[in-house]
């Protein structure tokens, strides 16, 4: 078992990666959450069969997002909670390896991954079609959309189709694109108007352009949604609900077998035991959302 530690590193320049940049800010936390530790003779026994994750310390990529995720604590920076971080640090416990979070713009993630500057993804990722083409995810949990309005949802949004003409806030490399961009044809199809769109890195600065009335919809994932409304009643609420086959994981790079292998053994004994769960419930999120852990591969 390694020691909890929080300590916050400043590197002196950004990291160019893609077309994003990395944080000035990486933090390191390993503090486990008691609930979710796996017993001795399992992870003695997952050591064994993963021995080249022992003594690792892996670099995690995150994206900004006030949500549940993985996210900054407000009240102490240089630590990140969320489910995702609680999973990797029980998972980490007992499997050996720490972990250091680096900040990064959502659409320089699997870049970043791809060129080995990272070696882990945690940051509300759906492990989508494309995205598996580039790198292999371990899905732990379901997810759903739905879009963040105004609040009192003045423009009457109320479906996807009530899209048309109005303004998007989009975060660059995220699945939501395409389903706008196809809603936008639907609607000029019709004989509507199309949609317009605001291009952000970020789920944090797409929900401030939609609080400052720069926006009229922000499509992402309901948990998101749902604590950011929670927290601003007065600005923005839930306009609608949208149904989807996605599922959350953490990215691993196509390379790092023993890594994507040895954290879907662990993230599944939590699982069976119900440490998962436990963590999906602290966090906010719905037990319809409970998934089996699984290593997605193209």
């Amino acid at each position: 078992m390694h020691i909890s530690k929080m300590v916050t590193v400043v590197v002196a320049a950004a990291l160019a990666i893609g077309s994003s940049a990395c944080s000035a800010e990486e933090s390191v936390n390993n503090a486990a959450t008691s609930d979710l530790a796996i017993d001795k003779t399992t992870c003695e026994s997952l050591a064994q069969k993963y021995p080249g994750l022992n003594g690792k310390e892996l670099t995690v990529g995150i994206s900004p997002a006030p949500a549940n995720y993985s996210t900054s604590d407000p009240k102490n920076p240089a630590n990140v909670i969320g489910i995702e971080p609680d999973l990797l640090n029980a998972a980490g416990q007992c499997l050996g390896f720490t972990t250091t979070y680096s900040k990064l713009d959502f659409a320089g993630l699997v870049p970043a991954l791809q060129s080995g500057r990272i070696d882990l993804v945690a940051a509300g990722m759906y492990s989508s079609e494309e995205r598996v083409k580039q790198v292999d995810f371990v899905d732990y949990m379901k997810a759903s959309e739905a879009a963040l309005v105004a609040a009192g949802n003045p423009k009457k949004i109320e479906s996807l189709a009530d899209v048309c003409g109005n303004t998007a806030a989009l975060v660059v490399g995220t699945v939501e694109n395409a389903i706008l961009e196809k809603q936008s044809k639907d609607c000029e199809a019709s004989g509507s108007a199309p949609l317009k769109t605001l291009n952000f890195p970020s789920i944090d600065r797409a929900q401030s352009a939609l609080a400052q009335g720069e926006a009229d919809i922000v499509l992402t994932d309901a948990g998101v949604t749902a604590y950011l409304a929670e927290r601003a009643p007065d600005k923005l609420a839930v306009g609608f609900d949208l149904p989807t086959d996605f599922h959350f994981g953490f990215g691993v790079s196509k390379n790092a077998t023993e890594l994507r292998d040895g954290l879907n053994a662990a993230l599944g004994q939590m699982y069976a035991d119900g440490g998962l769960q436990k963590a999906m419930k602290r966090w906010g999120f719905s037990p319809n959302q409970e998934l089996q852990p699984a290593v997605v591969t193209s």
